[in-house]
């Protein structure tokens, strides 16, 4: 039973195959929270800007 355990671990270690989606999935993740932010800023610049085109 140890025997099977151990060796379960030991091949999950040294598995790599769903770390790369993982990391896909956290680089997806900053970049959709940084396009968020900057689309916020960017709203509220341009409603700025035509607030004051247009008195």
């Amino acid at each position: 039973m140890m025997t099977s355990i151990r060796n379960l671990v030991i091949r999950l270690r040294s598995d790599e195959r769903g770390l790369t989606a993982v990391e896909y999935a956290v680089l997806g993740g900053i970049i959709v929270g940084a396009l968020g932010i900057i689309g916020a800023a960017f709203t509220t610049e341009l409603g700025t800007a035509f607030g004051n085109l247009i008195p």
